[in-house]
């Protein structure tokens, strides 16, 4: 017997996992990407957005390129945009979006008017 072989041995976990749910999302249905990173989205308009949960990497005045994701009830569609970030405190931002294609302002348009329609928001 070597004086590692303590290591070799194996437990077996006997917990059980947590069961799978193949169709739940996997965090908030409503965020804005960038750089690898996730925030929630607090709001949206055809002017900008709202992101909570922020760590503070982007600095207001600055242009940043990033990829807004919409889904709920309400709507799905996902476009990417480059903003300048606006105001950075108590841990959200928000930005305003430096051009929008027209079809993509039109589409959050339209989400707007069905979230108001369902929810009164």
């Amino acid at each position: 017997m070597g004086l590692f072989d303590f290591l070799k041995v194996t437990v077996k976990d006997e917990r059980k996992a947590a069961p799978r749910r193949p169709n739940a999302p996997a965090g908030p249905s409503n965020v804005i990407e960038f750089d690898g990173k996730s925030f929630p989205l607090a709001g949206v308009s055809h002017k900008g957005f709202v992101a909570t949960g922020f760590d503070g990497s982007l600095i207001p005045s600055q242009t940043a390129r990033i990829t807004v994701r919409i889904d709920d009830p309400c709507g799905k569609f996902t476009f990417a945009a480059t903003v300048t970030i606006e105001d950075v405190k108590g841990g959200s931002v928000s930005g305003a979006w430096n051009m929008l294609p027209p079809e993509v302002e039109a589409t959050i348009r339209k989400y707007l008017q069905i979230r108001k329609q369902k929810t009164g928001k």
